[in-house]
């Protein structure tokens, strides 16, 4: 392309001297500069690691990355035009320098005022051959290399400057940075935090200066384990909702047991699945179904009325009331249902009493009539059953089933509708149910069951956050008040910003919690695309992801609590962006954090690692080629991070923004030296502590209404 060609002619500092499919290497010419070109009046640093130099060819030219610059002891070159023939040829230091190839860079239509410009594109178009010469780009290429696509900066987020690109602003496509989720990794003290905290911002502060009315119709949910970002978005007055919170600035966290489904039930309450799990979900469903507590003995009577149907109709369709052998069993069956009937006979409810003994008659009568003899062991053996007979024995059954409303029961809830439901009426249905069985003793069972139910309702922050009684209080939190106050109310009336503080989660909870609120606000906006045709954009942050989303979770070996809230996860990692939900992930420890939703993000901040491990993690997400570009990553000061996948147009090493200090996480680094030698006053209050720790929230309330928290 002549006009890319004829822009940069002038900055030839090489040649290629050999290509392969993932470097070039480059004999720099020995008139090359050494520190500072200084080329069409511009200084550009050369040669530097992380550097960028092009390669001209017929489709524009190729970008490089500069991974390796080295000395290499060549014959002294011969120059054209000179008489260097006679010179004897010693040793000489030329520079080579190695490419990773990036991208192609073109050159667009002119603009009005004549001059040239560039855009570039991921991938490499041609590869170029030995001898093509290596040009230094100039300042507007470099910021086209940071800039990425066409279009200058409309619609773009500026989150810093490239130091290896003259310092050229970096501005990232929201839709690709959120949209195909981004993970925020480095160690504790590298930035990280101040890094979300600023995309955040940013995004906000871009789309408030775009919109219209100066009102960003965005929607950021910050899961915030350590109750550091509150104070960083005090100016955009966030939804902030913590444990302990029901003053001015924050509010009560609410994650009702209502909105819980089957498996966090059974992952919180650890119901084995055998016997627990199948009552704690039924119970559920007929809860949320409102049939109510039945009584004990309505609920014995339900239980084996079902059974039996049940029973009596596959002894029916398998021939059993034919086949020698197999009637004998279902002889006994007419028995046990007898036996089971006799001791619920009602004395006060009549006509119950009277249905319940025309089951009890039919079924002796029926097996009493079939006997024939007793074999040589003292069996019981029956002539074939009567279809007609075993037809008057199910009406029986029929006939009280009707009776305590169990063929009423054909409609009901599944257990993991969000409909509210009386929690505390919760134990006392499982107890009812497990009544039933008859077979076994399952008492211990149920009561270790309903022990950990009956921890819902403890005084204490667990009962505060799952609010047992919110379906009988007057300020119960409807379904649609709930999703406005979490996911965002119509256009952001109530802010573009929730951030939900889990600091004082209990330990027991926290995972259940997470899970619950993220699946809430992933099927949210899931159902809120089917039923409206369009997206509602939204960001899920996660901060200290290393902790609800270990790779170990996913084991059957963990809490079932923690593979509850991993899988979740994954699914949104997996499925979220076709529904609008973007996922943000920081944290300290990659080689931690689920395979399945790493590989899931498409684009990286990395800021400062040490760990082996985790360098190694973080290597194995980009290709070959690229993995010099990451050999930094133990030595990047503060406030750096290299930007790579599908948000930067190429690998780039950016120096964040910096936030000012009321903007910043509250996560300072403890001064320890400062305190210890008394230039820092650091006095101790335990009283206080243990009185917030030891109250009840009815206790907290009162004393936050003495201190004037409360209006």
């Amino acid at each position: 392309m002549s006009s890319l060609i004829e822009a940069i002619g002038n900055h030839t500092i090489g040649v290629v001297e050999s290509v392969d499919a993932k470097k070039i290497d480059v004999l720099v010419d020995p008139s090359a500069p050494h520190a500072t070109a200084i080329n069409t009046g511009t200084p550009a640093g050369f040669p530097r690691i992380n550097g960028y130099l092009l390669v001209p060819n017929e489709s524009g030219a190729t970008v490089g990355v500069i991974t390796a610059v080295r000395v290499k002891r060549l014959p002294y070159p011969k120059r054209k035009g000179m008489r260097d023939f006679g010179l004897i040829d010693l040793p000489f230091p030329a520079r080579l320098v190695t490419l990773t190839p990036l991208a192609t860079l073109t050159s667009c239509v002119q603009n009005e005022t004549g001059d040239i410009a560039f855009e570039v594109r991921r991938g490499v178009d041609i590869f170029p051959s030995v001898g093509d010469p290596v040009l230094l780009p100039t300042v507007t290429q470099l910021e086209a290399l940071v800039e990425g696509e066409r279009g200058g900066i409309a619609g773009r987020i500026r989150i810093g400057v490239c130091p290896t690109a003259s310092g050229a602003p970096i501005h990232v496509n929201p839709d690709k940075l959120f949209g195909r989720h981004l993970a925020v990794l480095g160690n504790t003290g590298a930035g990280k935090s101040c890094t979300v905290a600023g995309l955040v911002r940013w995004s906000l502060e871009a789309a408030q200066r775009q919109h219209k009315d100066g009102k960003p119709n965005g929607r950021f949910i910050i899961l915030d384990p350590n109750g550091e970002y509150a104070r960083a978005f005090e100016d955009f007055e966030p939804r902030v909702y913590q444990v302990d919170g029901n003053n001015v600035s924050t509010s009560a966290l609410k994650v009702p047991a209502w909105l819980w489904n089957g498996e966090e039930w059974s992952a919180f309450t650890g119901a084995a699945p055998g016997v627990q799990r199948p009552i704690l979900l039924e119970s559920i469903r007929r809860l949320r179904t409102g049939n109510g507590q039945p009584d004990k003995l309505e609920t014995l009577v339900r239980g084996r009325v079902s059974r039996y149907r049940t029973a009596l109709s596959l002894n029916i369709q398998n021939g059993d009331h034919l086949y020698y052998g197999r009637r004998d069993s279902l002889a006994q069956l007419l028995l046990n249902i007898a036996k089971d009937f006799e001791p619920l006979i009602p004395e006060e409810e009549i006509e119950l009493k009277n249905k319940l003994q025309q089951v009890i008659t039919c079924s002796v009568e029926l097996e009493t009539s079939t006997r024939t003899y007793r074999d040589s062991n003292g069996t019981q053996r029956h002539d074939p059953f009567s279809e007609d007979d075993l037809e008057k024995v199910q009406k029986a059954l029929d006939a009280v089933a009707q009776q305590v409303g169990l063929a009423d029961e054909d409609f009901s809830y599944g257990e993991d509708l969000p409909i509210p439901f009386a929690v505390r009426e919760l134990p006392g249905f499982v107890e009812a149910l497990a009544a039933e069985a008859t077979d076994r003793d399952i008492s211990q069972f149920v009561d270790s069951l309903n022990l950990r139910i009956r921890g819902l309702f403890a005084a204490g922050p667990l009962a505060s956050i799952t609010d047992p009684d919110s379906s009988h209080s007057s300020s119960s939190i409807p379904l649609e008040e709930w999703l406005k106050n979490y996911v965002g109310a119509d256009k952001a009336e109530n802010g573009p910003l929730a951030i939900l503080d889990l600091s004082l989660v209990p330990s027991e909870a926290i995972h259940v919690v997470v899970s619950v609120l993220a699946r809430m606000v992933f099927e949210a906006v899931q159902r809120h695309r089917k039923l409206t045709g369009y997206e509602l954009p939204t960001i899920l942050v996660l901060d200290e992801a290393h902790t609800f989303v270990h790779k170990r979770l996913s084991s059957e070996m963990n809490p079932a609590a923690g593979q509850t809230c991993c899988r979740t996860f994954e699914r949104i990692a997996r499925e979220g962006r076709k529904f609008g939900l973007g996922l943000v992930l920081a944290s300290q420890r990659p080689s931690e954090i689920s395979p399945t939703i790493l590989s899931q993000c498409n684009t990286f901040l990395l800021h400062r690692i040490v760990n082996d491990r985790d360098q190694e993690l973080v290597k194995s997400l980009v290709p070959d080629g690229l993995r010099d570009l990451l050999r930094e990553l133990p030595s990047l000061p503060s406030r750096r991070a290299i930007l790579l996948g599908w948000g930067a147009p190429a690998p780039l090493l950016a120096e964040m923004r910096e936030l000012p200090e009321a903007q910043r996480p509250h996560s300072p680094d403890p001064m320890f030296w400062d305190v210890w030698t008394g230039k820092k006053d650091c006095t101790v209050k335990w009283k206080k502590v243990a009185e917030a720790w030891s109250s009840t929230p009815q206790s907290a309330e009162d004393d936050s209404s003495k201190n004037g928290l409360l209006p």
